[in-house]
């Protein structure tokens, strides 16, 4: 089960439908005028993607109907997202789904091999950032893209008031739970994002806060001197 999930003390299906249900806000307009905007630019015919975290495989759907020549690869830690996103229909490219824990294995592509990697609200619940985010530098093309997308911290009344203007649970229960993710989801300032980026030598091309509890960050590799 997914650090989330233990720290909220929701099944798997809950926290599926969670995420299947605030898709739209995670993945609305001015994120994909972001991506057209930041990335697609520079996305060669047949683009190789890799959702890291991948959830119920919304996002990659998504990805394939916009972008059919892609050839789109998703990876979670529970199976029940990966059986989710294996019977989404739909009309683009079909991602291949799988099961992979990307902070114990490495990711079964070659070096070089990755024009763009996404993760979503996921770097912050790993124990050891750096050496995932290592295996991601070593997939990805000298000139591809990581886009990370995750919390950023705030103070604890703004964190308790934005998961209560959601809407998503009983306002005692929203608040017993925000409690617990707290120090989970507010891990990290944008200045803590920046180093840790740096660290593991990506250059940051864009930054943005797309919402009030997240940073997007668009990367390249970073020019070895």
């Amino acid at each position: 089960m997914a650090t989330h999930q233990v720290l909220s003390g929701t099944s798997d299906e809950d926290f599926l439908q969670r995420l299947v249900s605030n898709h739209h806000e995670r993945f609305g307009a001015d994120f994909w005028a972001m991506f057209t905007a930041q990335i697609a630019p520079a996305l060669p015919p047949q683009p190789v993607i890799v959702d890291l975290g991948c959830g119920p495989g919304l996002f990659l759907r998504d990805l394939g109907e916009r972008y059919p020549q892609a050839t789109l690869f998703g990876y979670d830690v529970t199976p029940a997202m990966i059986a989710h996103g294996r019977q989404l229909p739909t009309t683009g490219a079909r991602p291949t789904l799988a099961v992979h824990d990307v902070a114990t294995q490495p990711l079964p592509h070659a070096a070089g091999t990755v024009h763009v990697v996404t993760m979503t609200s996921v770097l912050h619940v790993l124990d050891e950032p750096l050496p995932v985010l290592g295996e991601i530098r070593r997939v990805l093309a000298p000139n591809g893209h990581f886009m990370l997308h995750d919390w950023i911290r705030m103070p604890l009344q703004a964190y308790l008031a934005s998961r209560q203007e959601r809407q998503e649970e009983e306002p005692g229960l929203s608040r017993q739970r925000g409690f617990r993710l707290f120090p989970a989801h507010c891990k990290y300032t944008t200045e803590d994002w920046q180093w840790l980026l740096g660290e593991a030598g990506f250059a940051i091309r864009y930054q943005k806060q797309l919402r009030p509890t997240h940073q997007v960050f668009v990367t390249t590799p970073a020019i070895k001197s």
